[in-house]
């Protein structure tokens, strides 16, 4: 997963999860490459919630990957846009899960989502990435303490969750370059 790893947070972090759906088989673990947000006050990580558009969903149905977090009241943003779920099939297929929304979104194979904050055209991230988790953990209990990565190299075709470019951008040190991630793809 990582090709180089040069600085982490020692002892990690809580993860808060909280907003994550856990409690569904295949997704007890957070794996290792997952996209967090760090506050180092308190020392608790939020997931950066990601999903990939799969083929054949309706502008205001589209679906989704298995593999997501996204729950009922999270906004889906494609770059451009943000729509609120308002509904989520998880059980029709097993190769997908069908979101409703509340605005029509880009539903191409291979769209990345991501969390926004907001519905209409706005690229707000609801968390920007400042690090990600180092190895797979099992989300126990609604507990968990993560080890994170802030500075080094992986291999994006190991990620589990897909990096939207507004996330790769954030870890690679925001637009400017200057923020306090430096994670870069190989």
């Amino acid at each position: 997963m990582f090709e180089s790893i040069l600085d982490e947070i020692p002892g990690g972090v809580g993860l808060n999860v909280a907003r994550l759906d856990y409690e569904t088989a295949g997704k007890e673990y957070i794996p290792a490459g997952t996209p967090v947000y760090v506050d180092i006050a308190t020392r608790v990580a939020e997931v950066c919630k990601s999903a990939l558009a799969i083929d054949g969903g309706g502008s205001t149905t589209p679906r989704l990957g298995k593999d997501h977090h996204f729950a009922v009241g999270d906004y889906l943003n494609d770059g451009t846009t943000g729509a609120k779920i308002t509904a989520l099939d998880k059980t029709t297929s097993a190769d997908y899960d069908t979101a409703t929304v509340n605005t029509a979104l880009t539903v191409t194979a291979g769209t990345k989502y991501q969390q926004g904050t907001v519905s209409g055209s706005s690229v707000v991230l609801l968390y920007t990435p400042n690090g990600m988790v180092k190895s797979p953990t099992r989300l126990v209990e609604g507990n968990a303490d993560v080890p994170v990565v802030t500075i080094g190299t992986y291999r994006e075709d190991a990620l589990t969750y897909p990096l939207s470019a507004a996330y790769k951008i954030a870890l690679r040190g925001g637009t400017a370059g200057t923020g306090k991630s430096l994670l870069t793809a190989v």
